[in-house]
């Protein structure tokens, strides 16, 4: 039997509710799994993003609105502060292109 890792989503809105969770399995490798998580909270902080913002009000917004991914070694908050300081490219947020090489879309 073929090792497989998932991927779960939380809606920091709704952190700690059922519904605020989803799950993404099937990732045939951890690393890509991780890749997938690390796109998805990415494209999540992009969507905060806005002119003017001090980092401060941007880590707490995403922490109200965003959207965190975790998988085994790969929580989106430690990597927060670089996302905050280093806008993402296009490809930095494709979540869908991990899917989709994972088989999974």
């Amino acid at each position: 039997m073929a090792a497989s890792f998932s991927v779960t989503i939380i809606e920091m809105s709704h952190y700690q509710d059922p519904q605020g969770e989803r799950n993404y399995d099937g990732f045939p490798t951890l690393e890509l799994a991780r890749e997938f998580a690390r796109r998805w909270v990415r494209d999540s902080v992009e969507e905060l993003r806005s002119p003017g913002q001090s980092p401060e009000e941007f880590r707490k917004l995403w922490f109200i609105y965003g959207e965190d991914a975790f998988t085994e070694g790969y929580r989106g908050p430690d990597e927060l502060s670089y996302f905050v300081e280093h806008p993402a490219t296009a490809e930095e947020c494709d979540w869908a292109a991990a899917l989709k090489e994972a088989g999974l879309r």
